[in-house]
């Protein structure tokens, strides 16, 4: 089935057991601006199936949810679901990052674009590959040292993805011209499929089995006869002297080999319903209509719906029969969806920069998501082609990995979020896995990089129970006064998950310092805070605009409806 280029997007005019039209899209929709069509006669044809997005009730201005029109208690006010604060349903995995990616290494502001020694990074808790692809993406094309870049996270599912998504990249960049110039997607649209989409074409399963499945079958043919619990390592290598070295258990070895095949007797269909189960349970329709009542326009929320039905990563006109296989890297564990129902793709990327993405159609959120990981894709490929870059994974606890690492060795440490008090905290962090970091004597601009989710919020609940109330007088230049402080009124619900962004977010996270004694772990441990961060901002998802700027109320809006809390802080270390 021949697959339609999303860089050329092709006319909207399509319906499922229908042919496709075969022409470019040039004219927007002028009321959704979510489509385009060829000309004017497709865009007619398809109205009859169109109008059902472009006129939807949920697309209207002063749309409100279900709960506040029918004038009933919302489903997580009653019963069992009022005792449980987050509520989360469906899967439990994090496959895709819960905030923006990250260039870890910021050359121009740190060693400088003219560093000439090679560089070693260490992603301790690394989630998806969000991270990695944009912090190589972002290298210098004058840059020709060796890259080290050494990932570890705990849950088996995020390494096996990881490692299915580099060897894929990898072998691709060892592929010949021949076989590219024939393929029916890019290689960067291949890589989003598997990264982001429930289901994909045929061709990218056969890409997975053909270059990946092998290198791993031969690993696995090697050690059957191994104890499960036996750790064995595995390094492949490709051109330019890159390579990839893969640590695992035996078990897990085999496990990984699943993730190559869909499981047994599993059609598109059958993938997409156990999908639905979880993003469109009829329970949770109260708190699909809570998220969608802060997406920042009524289109938004028709985008939002449409992955929620089908999970595919694509513009939203854009063909979907050929999308016509699982992604058996989402359907290894029996017939359930891994993520929950709130998991969504823009959480792992920077979403003032995708919104000012360039697409056709400027209300398609997820067009605009899949260009701008698009081109992210597409430098790091470049960069990994050129650049002689050395990958090594492992799928151990946190506390565990210093076994597995060299002292002095890495420019950069990124631990996500494991130093917030719920999982190992700050000064155990530190204690472990600082001494891994280059000293100022190797290289003065070394960065260890702690982020705190949960901190501001922590501090809040221990203090006054005033400081949770929300920031009326601020909170209402963007949103409209309730018309009751019950929590049942929508608007008032709206101003609730909007309070957070009227903190004072550096008065609570200087109380959490205090609390947790950062000047003590700084003087016990060799490490002190940095003044001013030089890799990134200390509260990259707050508002940059103050009230009444132009873009202010947008850019509020547009953090509201996002997946991050607005109070993540980022400190930075450097040994002493």
């Amino acid at each position: 089935m021949i697959v339609p280029s999303v860089l050329l997007p092709p006319c909207s005019n399509w319906m499922p057991g229908t042919s496709v039209c075969d022409r470019q899209g040039i004219k927007t929709c002028g009321n959704c601006k979510l489509v385009v069509y060829c000309d004017i006669d497709c865009q007619r044809a398809h109205w009859p199936e169109h109008k059902k997005a472009c006129r939807s009730p949920m697309a209207k201005e002063h749309w409100r949810p279900a709960w506040d029109r029918e004038g009933r208690i919302p489903h997580w006010a009653s019963g069992v679901a009022s005792t449980n604060w987050h509520n989360v349903f469906g899967g439990s995995k994090y496959l895709w990052g819960n905030t923006p990616a990250v260039d870890v290494l910021n050359l121009e502001r740190n060693e400088g674009i003219d560093y000439k020694e090679d560089i070693a990074l260490l992603f301790a808790a690394s989630g998806d590959l969000r991270h990695v692809v944009r912090t190589i993406a972002s290298l210098p094309h004058n840059m020709m040292q060796q890259f080290d870049v050494t990932m570890n996270d705990l849950e088996f599912d995020v390494v096996a993805r990881n490692t299915i998504l580099l060897l894929l990249a990898l072998t691709i960049q060892d592929s010949t011209t021949a076989e590219a110039s024939t393929s029916p997607l890019s290689n960067a649209e291949a890589l989003i499929h598997v990264w982001y989409s429930a289901s994909f074409p045929s061709y990218v399963l056969s890409q997975l089995q053909d270059r990946v499945k092998p290198l791993i079958t031969e690993v696995c043919s090697k050690i059957t006869h191994k104890p499960p619990s036996t750790t064995l390592g595995e390094t492949w290598k490709f051109s330019n002297g890159r390579t990839l070295r893969l640590v695992l258990k035996q078990k897990d070895w085999l496990r990984l080999a699943d993730f190559l095949d869909v499981p047994e007797d599993m059609s598109v269909e059958d993938a997409a319903a156990i999908r639905r189960t979880v993003t469109l349970a009829p329970e949770r329709l109260d708190y699909r209509d809570r998220w969608y009542f802060k997406d920042a326009s009524p289109f938004m929320r028709i985008a939002k719906q449409k992955f929620q039905e089908d999970g595919i990563l694509i513009p939203f006109g854009h063909p979907r029969t050929a999308f016509d296989t699982p992604n058996p890297t989402f359907f290894q564990g029996g017939k359930s969806w891994p993520l929950d129902d709130k998991a969504d793709p823009s959480s792992g990327w920077p979403v003032l920069d995708v919104r000012q993405t360039s697409s056709p159609a400027p209300q398609d959120w997820y067009g605009k998501l899949f260009i701008y990981i698009h081109n992210m894709i597409e430098g790091f490929l470049n960069r990994l082609q050129k650049t002689k870059i050395c990958f090594v994974l492992y799928n151990v606890d946190a506390r565990e990995l210093p076994q597995h690492l060299k002292h002095d060795r890495y420019a950069r440490v990124e631990v996500a979020n494991i130093c917030d008090g719920g999982y190992i905290g700050i000064r155990n962090t530190l204690s472990l896995l600082s001494p891994f970091l280059q000293s100022p004597r190797q290289n003065v601009h070394a960065t260890f990089i702690t982020l705190f989710i949960n901190a501001v919020k922590e501090t809040v609940k221990r203090g006054d129970p005033g400081d949770e109330t929300p920031n009326m007088r601020f909170l209402t230049n963007y949103l409209p006064f309730p018309q009751t402080l019950s929590m049942n009124d929508a608007d008032m619900m709206r101003i609730w998950d909007a309070r957070d962004l009227a903190l004072d977010v550096d008065k609570f996270f200087s109380r959490y310092m205090v609390f947790c004694d950062f000047e003590q772990i700084s003087a016990d441990l060799g490490v002190e805070m940095k003044k001013s961060n030089t890799i990134v901002e200390k509260w990259p998802t707050q508002l940059k605009l103050t009230v009444g700027q132009k873009g202010a109320k947008e850019e509020f809006r547009l953090n509201l409806g996002s997946s991050f809390t607005n109070i993540e802080r980022y400190v930075e270390w450097r040994r002493v």
